[in-house]
């Protein structure tokens, strides 16, 4: 059987939310938990804050660099402020995993902005197994038509985003167009060390 939600601490993404490398796991900190991270990778350099609002809910301020690859310091430089929220619905049990939907650059420019439902189920006191679905950024790998579009046809297509200077909820975008599935697995070898592999949806 597997363990209840929190029986391994939680780790967090190169986004600076709970999760895998990329992708996002459905477990959340405590109550009034607090993370800043700073991370990198190819030509992108992110300040992450993270923090729990409530049991469910949390919340991640990020700053993002984007490097220009004709070399530091070049005039196009990029910087990118972004927001997201997301909100645990449905707790582990023996049986359940735990759940959430989250919303990742709703509130910034949007060069990030994709919505989520997660799935985590611990087994064991050291592997946790996460599967969901994407839209937006991540639904851009391996996608296919957006199962919601069987509810009303406006889910099918994903209005373009008119990239500005942020701070207005692009509502009209949220798990719209394609979707597409990620997933992955954390094996905590000690308390000093996780193994952990993805499969990502963001193309």
């Amino acid at each position: 059987l597997g363990t209840m939600a929190g029986a391994q601490d939680v780790s967090y993404t190169l986004y600076g939310t709970p999760g895998l490398i990329e992708m996002p796991t459905a477990r959340s900190e405590a109550d009034g938990g607090i993370a800043a991270s700073l991370t990198g990778f190819g030509f992108q350099q992110r300040a992450n804050f993270t923090f729990q609002i409530t049991p469910r809910l949390s919340g991640t301020f990020r700053y993002t660099g984007i490097q220009d690859q004709r070399g530091p310091g070049s005039d196009s430089d990029t910087f990118d402020r972004s927001f997201d929220l997301r909100y645990r619905f449905l707790d582990e049990s023996d049986y359940l995993p735990a759940m959430a939907v989250g919303l990742q650059d709703f509130l910034g420019t949007g060069k990030f902005s994709g919505e989520y439902i997660v799935a985590t189920k611990g087994f064991g006191t050291s592997v946790d197994v996460t599967a969901g679905i994407g839209w937006g950024r991540f639904g851009s790998r391996n996608s296919f038509a957006n199962p919601l579009g069987a509810i009303s046809d406006i889910f099918d297509t994903r209005p373009k985003l008119d990239f500005g200077k942020g701070g207005e909820v692009e509502a009209d975008q949220f798990f719209r167009g394609d979707a597409a599935f990620f997933g992955g697995i954390e094996y905590a070898y000690s308390d000093r060390l996780r193994l952990k592999a993805e499969y990502s949806s963001d193309g």
